[in-house]
Order: structure tokens, then sequence, then C-alpha cells
């Protein structure tokens, strides 16, 4: 499941994660979203395939200026790693919790959970660099939106 992020998707995220780090349910409740959004957990479970997805492809030196062969190799050796392949079982079983899930915004304060401590596995960020972390892809969500 590869979900198309909006960047306002990106920003809603991005302070849902602020929102998880900082255990600040209310700014949960008011990310939550209305009639016409996506359910936070969905939410969430996208962003967090999209992200680590991203970390990933910088992991194994996947770029998009890389020749055919070049690519073909790599993705290669991303597809043949136990850690690589456990990151894609991860975001696979957070779409499933948040199909379940639904507006629950208990389940998606948990996927979000998961979410940093994935990244935490590798970046080695505590909640104070996952802030930082956070607040610079906000950034660049925003330059390019």
């Amino acid at each position: 499941m590869n979900d198309e992020l909006t960047n306002d998707d990106h920003l809603r995220a991005l302070a849902a994660l602020e929102a998880v780090v900082q255990n600040n349910d209310g700014a949960l409740q008011v990310l939550a979203g209305g009639e016409h959004e996506r359910p936070l957990a969905a939410l969430l479970a996208a962003y967090g395939q999209h992200t680590l997805h991203r970390v990933l492809l910088a992991a194994f030196g996947i770029e998009a200026t890389m020749t055919h062969d070049e690519t073909g190799q790599r993705v290669a050796e991303l597809n043949g790693d136990p850690m690589a392949r456990i990151v894609f079982l991860l975001t696979d079983s957070l779409h499933h919790q948040a199909a379940l899930a639904g507006d629950d915004l208990a389940s998606a304060k948990r996927i979000g959970g998961s979410i940093l401590l994935a990244i935490h596995a590798f970046t080695n960020a505590d909640n104070q660099d996952a802030l930082t972390l956070l607040r610079a892809l906000r950034n660049e969500a925003l330059r390019t939106g």
C-alpha cells in the first residue's frame, strides 16, 4: 500500500507525531480531522510508511540520479536485507492496525509511537532529537508546498 500524501497530510502527520512525543492528547483530538479527512491512524500509517521507506532508500544509497543497473543492484540488496524486510512488515502491520482503529485516537497515538520508535532505531534520536527532526521535516514540507 503506497498512499499518496499531500503537503497538508505531511504537516498534519508531523503535528500528530509532535503531539505523541509531547503526550498531548488534546492536540491529537484537534488533529483527528473532519468528515473529509483521512482518519489520523490511517494518516500516520501512511506517513510512517513514506518516511521509513525514505530512510531505507537513504541507508542503501538509492538515489534518483542512479543508472537503472545501479538502482537494480541496490534495490536487490535492500530487498535481501533482514532489517529492511522488518521495516516493510512494520509498515504493513501499521496499515492493518489503522484499518481496525478507524477514528480511535488511542490507536493513532500507538501507531505514532511505533513510527517514532522505528525512526529512533535508525537515528538513535531521543525525544528532544525527535522533535528537532520533526521540525526539520515540517520545514521541508513547507518549502515544497
